[in-house]
């Protein structure tokens, strides 16, 4: 329970902070007066979330998750060890396949290679979630990249000014933060209702 009550004291002293910051920088609402631009921040920051929220939710429990299929610490650390690797070795051409085929495209692949590899997590055999380690570290790879760069480009083409890029950066940083922390909340919550899977 103490932990529950300091990360209530931690999460109002952020948001004060957030909006002390946000009064002291008059140029933020400056740079979302248009309503072109700001409906095209609030698409991306939408889309965004439920990108990263993927990422953070399923997250947290993945070790135990392993441990809970009877997997060996051995085993376990070659399954993160492939991802992180996987996500290593791909994410230096994930940026060539967006030139390629187009950045839109590579962050629905994202979306299609993120979906296989939380299927694999429904199944208990090594080489199966070891097919989804492979598979989630090629998608985190454009997870963190794909995005940002389709959203560099579509805010160039629409002409928009750089302020509002940064402006749009800096929410995307905040979204990503309270994403990772209301989504471990929703994991820990659903890991104790339903068990890991």
């Amino acid at each position: 329970m103490f932990f529950i009550n300091v990360f209530y004291v931690l999460c109002a002293i952020c948001f004060a902070l957030y909006y002390f910051v946000r009064k002291q920088n008059g140029n933020v609402a400056s740079t979302t007066k248009d309503s072109s631009i700001s409906n095209f921040q609030k698409t991306y920051l939408v889309v965004y979330a439920l990108a990263i929220g993927a990422d953070w939710l399923q997250g947290p429990h993945v070790y135990a998750l392993y441990e809970s299929y009877g997997m060996t610490t051995h085993q376990i650390k070659i399954l993160f060890v492939a991802g992180f690797g996987s996500s290593m070795v791909f994410g230096t051409v994930v940026g060539s396949f967006a030139d390629k085929y187009g950045r839109r495209n590579n962050c629905i692949i994202y979306g299609v290679l993120y979906g296989m590899a939380c299927v694999t997590k429904h199944f208990g055999n090594f080489w199966v979630l070891m097919l989804g380690r492979l598979l989630g570290g090629v998608a985190t790879s454009i997870l963190y990249s794909a995005f940002e760069s389709w959203v560099v480009y579509e805010h160039s083409a629409r002409g928009y000014d750089s302020d509002s890029l940064n402006t749009l950066f800096s929410q995307a940083t905040l979204t990503n933060s309270l994403v990772a922390v209301g989504a471990g909340l929703a994991a820990q919550l659903a890991a104790d209702c339903f068990g890991f899977v």
